[in-house]
């Protein structure tokens, strides 16, 4: 019998547009070397920075290898300029950083560049949209990144807005809401993938796009998954990567699941013409190669700032959970560009105000159904229920539903909104009046406190149910 060893790989992979791992940057371009010749370029920053166009490269004893695939990456002349490439990698060499502007330079430099494009309501809001761009740059340093939402009526410059995130976001990509542009965008790129009208994002036949976008604002989450076959006709599996930033432009309300993993931008029709961003390409490229030799110097700082806030967090309840989530990469890109805290406790609440918003509130059948459960609970001893959907329907007004409803429909629409708020402790077996579950008191009292009453007081049952 032959012994096989058991062998592990013991390089990194990477990826080919933008990868940071174990302190070490990774930055790719494609570039046209002469008529005929198109080659892929790769600035590596560990310490010091360097360039290769090989497949793989060693830093701090490690060996990486980059995972191409069949990966396209972004056009150097496009985004950066050859030019402005080589004289930062002059500046390296030369150690010379007399045209490379400090974090707080770059921050105002963006904030008023914006300013020169689109009103926005607030001062704040320069500010979040400023670290949010810049943030597209660092993402993959964070856990999770917020999507930007761009809500307005019509003619109030959510195109605009998109257009200037084309121009200054991390490879941005401006398409149609599609399994297939979202794929390409994001695990080609890393990309800022960029969705105008974004309103029809809840209409049916988007289910698929949906569950994947909700899942995408975390590392690791929202993976796509394509069967393909071979000219033998093997088939395989290949697994396509979502998770990045994201910008929607809507004029009503994101569909429920998206709607809480945004950071909201309100625009309002402004009174003065504003220059198209789509114009003037060497100020763009000028900002861009800002924008990275700002990412090369201060991804390290970046990744601390992100440990130290998170660290910081766990000792201090002010927020919790998403909200917390997706503010800390804002908040690591503001302390790292040097704003006070004074200026990030003001920008914070202006984040919160707009999340408290966005949030998913629920609806008055949602409500009144727990409240008749938790209210069930009164006078009683016992800390576990049996009940039925059609048993609580008989609970709550007779008003609470549209008199075309029947009592099966009445019941079906109970049942989703136990499911949805996972309300029952255990299933029950079906009795004459249809299924049945068991709710425990101390489940009840917690999701009427999180989601109905003043978070964090006691949950107090109401008087009478809704």
């Amino acid at each position: 019998m032959t012994m096989t060893t058991l062998q592990g790989f013991e390089g990194e992979l990477v990826h080919p547009s933008l990868d940071i791992k174990n302190g070490v940057l990774v930055l790719g371009f494609r570039y046209r070397a002469n008529e005929k010749d198109e080659k892929k370029i790769f600035f590596i920053a560990s310490g010091n920075v360097s360039i290769t166009e090989e497949t793989s490269f060693e830093a701090n004893g490690i060996r990486y290898f980059f995972d191409l695939k069949k990966r396209m990456l972004s056009r150097l002349e496009e985004r950066w300029g050859l030019s402005d490439a080589k004289v930062f990698l002059d500046d390296q060499a030369n150690i010379t950083t007399s045209c490379y502007p400090k974090p707080s330079e770059l921050f105002l430099e963006m904030s008023n560049l914006i300013k020169r494009f689109i009103e926005l309501e607030e001062d704040a809001d320069y500010s979040l949209v400023s670290a949010w761009i810049i943030g597209t740059y660092f993402f993959p340093t964070f856990s999770a990144y917020p999507f930007l939402h761009i809500k307005a009526p019509k003619r109030s410059g959510k195109s605009q807005l998109l257009g200037l995130l084309r121009q200054l976001a991390f490879n941005a990509v401006k398409a149609r809401p599609s399994l297939a542009a979202l794929s390409d965008t994001m695990d080609a790129l890393r990309g800022t993938y960029l969705i105008d009208q974004a309103d029809s994002l809840g209409r049916k036949g988007n289910e698929d796009l949906l569950d994947i976008l909700a899942d995408s604002y975390k590392k690791g989450g929202g993976k796509r998954r394509v069967v393909e076959f071979g000219k033998d006709k093997a088939r395989s599996v290949t697994e396509f990567e979502t998770y990045g930033p994201k910008a929607f432009a809507s004029i009503k309300e994101l569909p429920e699941d998206l709607r809480d993993r945004c950071l909201i931008v309100p625009l309002m029709r402004s009174a003065k013409n504003f220059p198209d961003p789509n114009e003037n390409d060497e100020l763009w490229k000028r900002t861009r190669g800002k924008l990275y030799r700002h990412l090369i110097d201060s991804f390290t700082n970046v990744d601390s700032f992100y440990v130290l806030k998170k660290a910081e967090s766990k000792t201090n309840d002010s927020m919790v959970g998403r909200n917390l989530e997706l503010w800390l990469p804002l908040e690591s890109i503001l302390a790292n560009c040097g704003m006070g805290k004074e200026s990030i406790e003001n920008t914070k609440k202006r984040f919160l105000s707009w999340y408290d918003f966005a949030k998913y509130d629920p609806s008055e059948i949602e409500e009144a159904v727990v409240a008749a459960i938790w209210k069930q609970f009164e006078g009683i001893s016992t800390d576990d229920i049996v009940l039925s959907p059609a048993e609580i329907a008989d609970l709550l007004p007779a008003d609470i539903f549209p008199l075309s409803k029947t009592p099966a429909q009445r019941a079906s629409t109970i049942g989703w909104a136990v499911k949805k708020f996972n309300l029952a402790s255990s299933k029950l077996n079906r009795s004459e009046k249809g299924n049945r579950y068991r709710f425990e008191r101390s489940k009840v009292s917690k999701v009427w406190e999180r989601y109905f009453a003043s978070y964090p007081t006691s949950p107090t049952p109401p008087s009478d149910t809704p």
